[in-house]
Order: structure tokens, then C-alpha cells, then sequence
């Protein structure tokens, strides 16, 4: 019994794993316009019951435009909208609570050097944050400065680069300037 109950719980594992797990690509290539995940639980009280645990619409470049993750009692758990410029890049994201409600809006703007500047607004359109990211030639992020609502820088991170383009350090400031947090990134060939 216990086995039977083990297999049940990997295949729908797996089976959720891959249903999500395709690329952008591949949802593009099929024309997907959305993936339902279902799970059936085993055997409760004498049958079967079948949820839905997860929802994700696709636009017909294959960007995620609504996602939506189910509580085990099938009640909303988690909801997200994405929207999209011409190049395929962010624009907005809006995270909702379990009633529906905006939590969370996103609004990200990019210049002529794809440079990204990101700005954090609550439920009720008050700015939360802004966040500006600055590439190198080769797009690469080498800064990530995050302001809080009156301009004040909060954090900064400045990213270093390896001889084959690799993320080899991350380095985070505080709003005084000190040093943080040091991420080193060690790769093996």
C-alpha cells in the first residue's frame, strides 16, 4: 500500500515537472496556448480526488502571460499576469493574493541600450521601490542599485565577469556603502 501511495505521489510529480518544465521554445514551435496542471490524490475516505494544482497562459510568442498555483483544498493560492514589449521582454507583472487583490505591480522600462529600470508599486499604486540594472557591452549585468520610494539608494550589487563570461563575484552594499554580502561563483570544467 505504501509503495502504491509512493508511485502515485512521483508520477505526479514528474508529470507536473514536465507539463512546466517546457521551453519557451517548444510552447512557441506547438502553438500552446495554456498548460493545466491536475493532481488526484490517493484514496481519501474511500476514492478518489482530482484538483487542479496549477494554470499557465501563453501568449503566441510564448511568454507566460497569467499564472495561477492552487492550495490543496483548491482555493486560489498564488496568481501572476505578465505583459510583453515587441522584443519579448517584461514589462509589467502584477502578483494578486488568494482573494484576487493586486499586491504587488511591476512596471519595467528599458532604453535604447536595453538598459532595465524596474519600479515596485502596491496594491493601491503607491511606489514601494525602484530597481536599476546596468549591462556591459557584451549584456552582461555588471550593477543592480535598489532605491526605496523617496529615491534612497537601499542596496547595490556590482557583478564581475570571468574570462569566459561567466558570473564569477557578487558584491552587495548597504545603503551606507558598506560591503555586505561577497557571492563567489566557482565553476568546474
Amino acid at each position: 500500500m505504501k509503495s502504491n501511495l509512493f508511485l502515485v505521489v512521483l508520477l505526479i510529480l514528474i508529470t507536473s515537472v514536465v507539463a512546466f518544465a517546457q521551453s519557451k521554445k517548444e510552447i512557441k514551435k506547438l502553438k500552446v496556448k495554456s498548460v493545466t496542471v491536475n493532481v488526484t490524490d490517493p484514496k481519501i475516505e474511500g476514492k478518489e480526488k482530482t484538483r487542479k494544482d496549477a494554470y499557465q497562459k501563453f501568449d503566441i510568442n510564448g511568454n507566460v502571460i497569467e499564472e495561477q498555483e492552487y492550495s490543496k483544498d483548491g482555493s486560489l493560492k498564488k496568481q501572476e499576469s505578465h505583459k510583453y514589449n515587441k522584443n519579448n521582454d517584461v514589462i509589467e507583472e502584477i502578483i494578486y493574493d488568494e482573494k484576487g487583490i493586486i499586491k504587488t505591480k511591476t512596471l519595467t522600462t528599458y532604453n535604447e541600450e536595453k538598459t532595465a529600470t524596474e519600479t515596485v508599486y502596491d496594491g493601491k499604486g503607491k511606489m514601494l521601490e525602484r530597481t536599476s540594472y546596468t549591462y556591459n557591452a557584451l549584456g552582461e549585468k555588471t550593477q543592480e542599485i535598489t532605491y526605496d520610494d523617496k529615491g534612497k539608494t537601499i542596496k547595490k550589487s556590482v557583478y564581475s565577469y570571468d574570462k569566459n563570461g561567466l558570473k564569477s563575484e557578487r558584491k552587495t552594499y548597504d545603503a551606507t556603502g558598506q560591503l555586505i554580502l561577497t557571492k563567489k561563483y566557482i565553476y568546474q570544467y
